[in-house]
């Protein structure tokens, strides 16, 4: 599967030195296409460009040109096309694929990771939601629900041919996990949301799968102050940013948009970093 080069995407922070992230910048993107909607993974390539997925099997590669902000959308192949596909993580270049119902992880060769045994039980709506994986294989995953809201989010891990949990996310509120990634920094990153009656809410949380007892929270979001963010890619810049791309999924409802929402690690802008 080939990557597309082409310029990257979102400039110039916002936020106070204090947050743990700043805000960069928030892309809204259209197309004519009927299958363009409903996105539910992101993957970035050095920014310049990224592969989306829609919940309703298709795929996109999005070239990105920064200066004029403008996209341009390619169709893309899958292993699975006709199932509900969430989660995309890449690991050197092997790109891996979550779906739901039943829950499975592919890669884009159409090999299939062996199932922990949980994802049998999960609803066929409410199983693999993220996926993400590091530069040695690792691959993790959790589900959207965890099937009581006392009960935390099982964060599987598959390494060297076999399944474990390294971590519980605990769950805090009303926030499901939607999308994963793993940051440059060794860490796995998880984008969540919830829904409001205003509007979704986001959060990311942070934690060392080798050593998860501690959890950090970068965001928290007010109601309506994005869509209904589900995806989550990781990318560091040239100058240095570590930068976190979400993608939006509109439900193919025109009330709701697709959108490109950028923060930066901030502590990786005091330098001169910028997500260019």
């Amino acid at each position: 599967m080939r990557w597309r080069s082409g310029l990257a995407l979102i400039c110039a922070a916002g936020a106070g030195a204090a947050d743990p992230l700043s805000h960069v910048q928030d892309w809204r993107l259209t197309s004519a296409r009927a299958d363009f909607g409903g996105l539910s993974a992101i993957e970035m390539e050095d920014g310049t460009a990224a592969m989306v997925l829609s919940d309703r099997g298709a795929a996109f590669v999005l070239t990105l040109d920064r200066t004029t902000r403008q996209v341009r959308i390619e169709e893309a192949a899958q292993p699975h096309p006709a199932r509900d596909s969430e989660g995309l993580a890449r690991s050197g270049d092997t790109l891996f694929f979550s779906y739901e119902g039943p829950g499975a992880i592919v890669a884009h060769d159409g090999a299939q990771v062996p199932p922990h045994p949980d994802f049998a039980t999960y609803h066929p709506n409410g199983s693999l939601e993220a996926v993400a994986a590091s530069p040695d294989g690792t691959i993790y995953t959790l589900p959207e629900r965890s099937g009581d809201p006392a009960r935390g989010f099982p964060v599987y891990r598959y390494r060297d041919g076999a399944w474990d949990i390294a971590a519980t996310l605990p769950r805090r509120g009303p926030f499901l996990p939607a999308g994963a990634d793993m940051g440059p920094d060794g860490l796995l990153y998880i984008l969540e949301r919830a829904f409001t009656p205003l509007g979704f809410r986001s959060r990311i949380r942070r934690l060392d799968p080798d050593a998860p007892d501690t959890i950090d929270t970068l965001l928290t979001t007010s109601a309506g102050r994005h869509d209904n963010l589900e995806g989550l890619a990781i990318w560091q810049s040239e100058s240095g940013a570590t930068c976190l791309t979400m993608v939006s999924d509109d439900n193919f409802l025109s009330v709701q948009r697709t959108e490109l929402v950028e923060y930066a690690l901030t502590e990786t802008l005091a330098s001169g970093g910028t997500c260019d």
